[in-house]
């Protein structure tokens, strides 16, 4: 497998199990990532609607907030984590 680009640290290689993919396989991995999608954004919508009915929090505060320093981190290494796990269901 080819190593990431240094200077995009988002751009991931392309794993040579996409290129013998069936149709099946495919469909099947898009299928399970629209439930799991469907899931977290119903239970984003719960606990955005229940802080801000609390008044901890609004969604504006949500929309501009960007995270930095350790936090930026944990996140690219959480969302690199997710890719090769979905692209470790490809193979």
């Amino acid at each position: 497998m080819k190593t990431a680009n240094d200077a995009d640290p988002h751009r991931l290689p392309r794993p040579e199990q996409l290129d013998t993919l069936t149709q099946d396989q495919l469909v099947a991995c898009v299928l399970h990532l629209a439930m799991e999608v469907s899931v977290l954004r119903e239970r984003l919508a719960t606990h955005e609607a229940l802080l801000g009915e609390a008044g901890v929090l609004t969604r504006d505060a949500v929309e501009a907030f960007t995270p930095e320093g350790d936090e930026a981190t944990r996140r690219a290494a959480e969302r690199n984590a997710l890719i090769a796990a979905i692209i470790g269901k490809l193979s």
